[in-house]
């Protein structure tokens, strides 16, 4: 599992020190996300990606495509399965079983990074994903390439 480091506005100088000590083996890889969860805007978005997703599609003769139908797709392509433990109402008995992982639960950054794959897949298969001159997934990408 890799090392998670929590970080703060005047906490610089400890992750400095933190990030020191962990590249004394070798080269790392750094991954820096907001720890907020995904906006309502983010969410809404992806939904309407879905729908794009969807009728372009069944415009090609995929009439089992419906939105749902590509929003599982889509998780199983770019974010995976993870675990999840239910318990037994009456027995109490833990079961685990893989389920896809929810956007409900990315921060704003992997969001964001869900749906810059889920784009450029759609620009593969010919389907070109409109983005709204005013959104927050274009505010960022403006932000990511000054």
């Amino acid at each position: 599992m890799a090392d998670e480091l929590f970080i703060s506005p005047g906490c610089e100088y400890e992750a400095i020190k933190w990030f020191a000590d962990k590249i004394k083996d070798g080269y790392k890889k750094v991954v820096i996300t907001s720890t907020k969860r995904r906006s309502q805007s983010q969410n809404a978005f992806q939904h309407s990606i879905y729908g794009e997703i969807s009728r372009y599609l069944i415009s090609k003769g995929r009439t089992d495509c419906d939105a749902d139908w590509v929003k599982k797709a889509l998780k199983n392509q770019f974010l995976g399965w993870e675990l999840e433990e239910y318990t037994n109402l009456l027995t109490g008995e833990i079961t685990t079983k893989e389920v896809l992982k929810r956007t409900s639960k990315l921060g704003t950054g992997e969001a964001h990074y869900y749906t810059e794959q889920i784009i450029a897949w759609a620009s593969g298969i010919g389907c070109e994903i409109k983005i709204p001159a005013k959104c927050e997934y274009r505010d960022i990408q403006e932000r990511q390439n000054r």
